[in-house]
C-alpha cells in the first residue's frame, strides 16, 4: 500500500482478511482499513469500479464497527475512509470532506499513530491540490512530511517533497 502498488495490495490485502476475519480481530480490520484505501486509489484509476466501490463500501462499514469498538484505534481510519470517499466526487466541497480529514488527523494524532497521521496529511493535501486549494494543500503537505520524517520513511519522505516542489513558483490561492 504505501509504495502504490495497488494490484499487490488488493491481492495480498484480501489474504491477510481471509485469514484473521475471525470474529473481527484487529488484524483484519487493518487489512480492510488498508484494502478500503487501495481500492479507492484504484478507482480513481478507473480500475475494476464496481469491484472496488464494493470494497470501499465494505471497509466503511468495517470501520464504523471497529471505531464503535475502539475509538482510540480506528476513529482515524473511519474519518479518513469517509473523507477519501466524498473526495471521490467532485461534487463535493471542501467544506464537507476538509473536516473529515482534520478529524482523523487529529485522532490518530491523539492515538499516536504517526504514519496514519502522515496519511491523513497527504491525503487532505493532495485533494487540496485536486480543488485548487494550493494554501491549503501546502499546509496539510508540510504536515506529512514532518510526520513521515518522525516516522522515518525516507521513501513517504520524498514522495511528499517531490509534491511541494511541483509547487515552486506557482501561486499560492
Amino acid at each position: 500500500f504505501w509504495l502504490g502498488h495497488n494490484g499487490r495490495c488488493r491481492y495480498y490485502g484480501k489474504k491477510c482478511i481471509d485469514l484473521f476475519w475471525q470474529g473481527g480481530q484487529a488484524t483484519s480490520y487493518v487489512a480492510k482499513f488498508y484494502l478500503g484505501m487501495n481500492s479507492m486509489s484504484l478507482i480513481r484509476k478507473k480500475s475494476e469500479l464496481k469491484l472496488n466501490k464494493e470494497v470501499v463500501r465494505e471497509a466503511i462499514a468495517a470501520m464504523k464497527v471497529a471505531a464503535d469498538n475502539s475509538d482510540w484505534n480506528f476513529s482515524n481510519k473511519f474519518r479518513l475512509l469517509q473523507a477519501e470517499h466524498l473526495s471521490l466526487n467532485n461534487r463535493h466541497c471542501p467544506v464537507t470532506v476538509l473536516p473529515l480529514y482534520d478529524e482523523s488527523i487529529e485522532s490518530a494524532r491523539k492515538s499516536g499513530f504517526i504514519h496514519e497521521q502522515g496519511l491523513a496529511c497527504e491525503k487532505a493535501g493532495l485533494y487540496c491540490k485536486n480543488v485548487l486549494n494550493m494554501e491549503k494543500a501546502l499546509e496539510y503537505l508540510n504536515q506529512a512530511r514532518e510526520c513521515y520524517e518522525k516516522w522515518g520513511s525516507d521513501l513517504k519522505v520524498a514522495f511528499i517533497q517531490k509534491e511541494l516542489d511541483a509547487f515552486d513558483g506557482k501561486e499560492v490561492n
